[in-house]
């Protein structure tokens, strides 16, 4: 007779189940680098900037920060699937819109909230979540248990530390820009309109004055984060 499948009161938490194989890490991808697949994420990654002069707060720096987050939570959450069916390089499989999905559950599984059935669904109430990613990446590498916070300043002041490459976050389907949310002001604060001279655009008689083109940094207002308004 078929044995029922124990509750899910008696499951292992999911950062105590299976890790991925450690030779489809991210990390695993680099010469000269010997990784530790039991390490935290920033120490990891701070051993491997330094085995490829990554200095630290260059764009170059943030960029290969956020490819390797982006690859880790691919890894740890979205994988599962190809890992059951024995593909050789997680990191450049396309995510399926059923993988998606089944990563977003586990994230919600992680932290502790009901799962549901669609994609826009879980992600509205991971959002709903103040949840760190990187710890969202050592719960699964160390085992630590991922913290949930309450209280919203005190949760900005601990994420609000690395900006991230907000192109790079958009890769392999959006799953870490998803996550992400701006920080650098406080809740209920609001950035007050600048007020533009010489060059700057502004409207006279109904007509367009010239216009000075400013570029703004798409990493400095990023910040790690599951929390709704990265």
């Amino acid at each position: 007779m078929d044995q029922m499948p124990p509750p899910s009161s008696q499951m292992p938490p999911p950062s105590s189940q299976m890790p991925p194989p450690s030779s489809q890490s991210h990390f695993e991808k680099f010469d000269n680098f010997v990784p530790d697949s039991s390490a935290s994420f920033e120490d990891e990654f701070a051993r491997l900037a330094s085995s490829q002069d990554w200095a630290s707060g260059t764009s170059e720096f943030q960029k290969q920060r956020t490819i390797a987050l982006r690859s880790e939570l691919k890894l740890h959450y979205f994988s599962s699937q190809n890992i059951e069916e024995g593909q050789e390089d997680l990191e450049d499989v396309p995510l399926t819109e059923e993988a998606k999905l089944a990563g977003f559950q586990a994230l919600c599984e992680e932290v502790g909230i009901p799962t549901h059935g669609t994609i826009e669904e879980c992600q509205k109430h991971l959002k709903k979540t103040l949840v760190n990613i990187v710890d969202l990446i050592d719960t699964r590498r160390t085992g630590k248990k991922v913290k949930v916070w309450t209280d919203f300043e005190k949760f900005r002041k601990y994420t609000l530390k690395r900006p991230i490459n907000l192109e790079e976050a958009k890769e392999d389907g959006g799953i870490l820009a998803s996550l992400l949310q701006h920080l650098r002001f406080p809740r209920g604060e609001h950035r007050r309109p600048r007020i533009h001279r010489g060059n700057s655009s502004r409207v006279t008689s109904g007509r367009v004055m010239k216009k000075e083109t400013q570029k703004s940094s798409k990493t400095g207002a990023i910040h790690l984060l599951v929390k709704d308004g990265k």
